[in-house]
């Protein structure tokens, strides 16, 4: 049994739970909605808006996602 990098549950195959599994398929599709929106916008100031902009309607999941990406870059 594995891990989720994120949240740390059990899961059986990966490296995600289902749900930040799907969080983080939607940060990666909607990334390109907000490069067509925003011009050239970096994926890390992408993912700093995501983790850190409460104002931006997204799920805590997705959110938790963005901020283990960007701890993970550093």
């Amino acid at each position: 049994m594995a891990q989720c990098l994120v949240c740390k549950s059990t899961i059986e195959k990966g490296q995600y739970c289902d749900a930040h599994l799907i969080a983080k398929k939607n940060l990666e599709e909607k990334y390109k909605d907000w490069q067509t929106a925003f011009g050239k916008l970096e994926w890390k100031e992408y993912l700093m808006r995501m983790a850190n902009d409460q104002d931006i309607p997204i799920g805590d999941w997705a959110r938790e996602v963005a901020d283990y990406l960007l701890k993970k870059e550093k």
